[in-house]
C-alpha cells in the first residue's frame, strides 16, 4: 500500500468533524500521558478504583454520615441523583470510549494506530459522555468540602478567622488537587475523552450544588420517599425503551466493550444499566425511609459527643465494607435474582447508616 504524504494527512484532518478531531487530539494526549507517567502507573490507576462510584456508596456516604448526619444524606444524595442523571445522559450523548475508538475507527491504518495499554478498570461497558467518575467525585466531595467547612471549620470556636480561612483553602486545594487526579487517570486507563471529563466536571458541579442547597431533601415524608424512588425508576425504564421504540439499542456498547477489551473478563456486569437502576433506586427509597423515620429524629436530636461521630464513622466503615463484600459475592447465574438482591441491599446499607446506627449510638452511649 502507496504511504500518503503527511500533507495531505494534515489536510484531511482538517475536514474531520469536530468529534473525531477532538478524540484524536484525546487520544494523542492518553498516549503521552501513558509514556510520562509510567513510573507512577500503580498510583495512577488506583486513583480510578479509590474513586469508583461504588465507593460513594460504601465508603465515602458511611464516613461523611458518622461525621454529621445531614452532611452523609446531602452526600448520599449526590450521589444518587449523578447516577441518574448520568445514566440518562449517557444513553442520549452514545459517546464512545477510547478503548474500543481507536479500535473501530477509520482514522487509523494498521501502521499508524496507536497501540494504548489497558487495565482492569479499563473496560467499562457503558457509553463514555459524560463521565461518571468525575460527575461522582466533584458532586460528592463538593458536599464534604461545603458541609466539613461548614460544619466544622466556620462553626468552630477553636480556630481564629484567619485560621479558618487557611483550613477552608487547604480542603478546597485538596478538592480540586483529587479531582484533577482522578481527570487525569480517567484519561490514563482510557476510560474517557477529554471532553467527556470536563462535561463530567461541569455536571458534577451542577448535582453537589443542588444536593448542598436544597433543603426539601432533608425533610422527606415517607411517601415523597416512594415517590422519589419510583420517579428515578421509571424515568430510567422509560428512557431505555424509549429508545428502543425509536431503534437505537442502549445496550450498543456491550458488544464493543466486549471486542477491544483485551481480557473480556474485565467487563463487569455491574457497569450495566439494571444493576445501576437497582442501585440508586434503591439508595433513594432506603435513604427517604431512613430521613422520615422517627429513629432518626430521635438520634439527631440527641446530643452527640466526639465519641458518638468516633464510633459513627467506625461502625459507618464497618457496615458499608460488609455490604461491599456481599454485593461482590451476590450470585449472578440469575440475573432477576441478582438484581432483586442488590436492589434490597441498597435499600437497607443508607436506612442502617442513617437511622439505625445513630439510634443504636445514642442508646449505648447516652452523652
Amino acid at each position: 500500500m502507496a504511504e500518503v504524504p503527511a500533507e495531505s494527512a494534515d489536510l484531511n484532518v482538517q475536514f474531520l468533524n469536530a468529534s473525531d478531531k477532538m478524540n484524536m487530539q484525546s487520544v494523542q494526549v492518553i498516549s503521552d500521558l501513558q509514556e510520562t507517567l509510567q513510573p507512577y502507573e500503580s498510583w495512577v490507576v488506583h486513583v480510578s478504583i479509590l474513586g469508583d462510584n461504588r465507593e460513594a456508596f460504601t465508603l465515602f456516604f458511611p464516613i461523611l454520615a458518622g461525621l454529621r448526619n445531614e452532611l452523609g444524606a446531602r452526600a448520599l444524595w449526590a450521589a444518587i441523583l449523578v447516577e441518574w442523571s448520568n445514566l440518562i445522559l449517557k444513553w442520549m450523548f452514545r459517546g464512545d470510549r477510547p478503548y474500543w475508538w481507536v479500535g473501530e475507527t477509520p482514522l487509523y491504518n494498521g501502521e499508524t494506530r496507536p497501540f494504548l495499554r489497558q487495565f482492569p478498570n479499563t473496560c467499562e461497558s457503558g457509553p463514555g459522555t459524560p463521565s461518571g467518575h468525575l460527575m461522582m467525585n466533584v458532586a460528592l466531595f463538593y458536599v464534604a468540602a461545603r458541609g466539613i467547612t461548614t460544619f466544622f471549620v466556620w462553626n468552630s470556636s477553636y480556630f481564629s478567622k484567619t485560621q479558618k480561612w487557611i483550613v477552608a483553602f487547604l480542603i478546597y486545594s485538596l478538592y480540586i488537587c483529587w479531582n484533577a487526579m482522578v481527570f487525569i487517570s480517567r484519561l490514563y486507563i482510557q476510560a474517557h475523552f477529554i471532553h467527556q471529563c470536563i462535561l463530567g466536571v461541569l455536571g458534577g458541579l451542577f448535582v453537589g450544588h443542588l444536593a448542598w442547597s436544597s433543603s426539601r431533601l432533608l425533610k422527606l415524608k415517607k411517601v415523597s420517599a416512594v415517590a422519589i424512588a419510583i420517579f428515578l425508576l421509571v424515568s430510567s425504564v422509560m428512557t431505555y425503551y424509549l429508545l428502543l421504540s425509536q431503534g437505537m439499542n442502549p445496550l450498543w456498547t456491550v458488544s464493543l466493550a466486549l471486542k477491544h477489551c483485551s481480557r473480556p473478563e474485565y467487563v463487569k456486569v455491574d457497569t450495566q444499566p439494571y444493576y445501576l437502576i437497582m442501585r440508586f433506586t434503591g439508595a433513594a427509597l432506603g435513604l427517604g425511609l431512613g430521613i422520615s423515620s422517627e429513629q432518626r429524629k430521635t438520634a439527631v436530636q440527641s446530643r452527640i459527643s466526639w465519641i458518638h461521630t468516633l464510633l459513627g464513622v467506625k461502625g459507618g466503615i464497618l457496615i458499608g465494607r460488609m455490604a461491599a463484600i456481599i454485593q461482590t459475592s451476590l450470585p449472578k447465574d440469575d440475573m432477576i435474582v441478582f438484581l432483586m438482591l442488590s436492589f434490597s441491599l441498597n435499600i437497607a446499607l443508607p436506612l442502617v447508616i442513617i437511622a439505625l446506627l445513630p439510634q443504636f449510638l445514642s442508646a449505648m452511649c447516652p452523652a
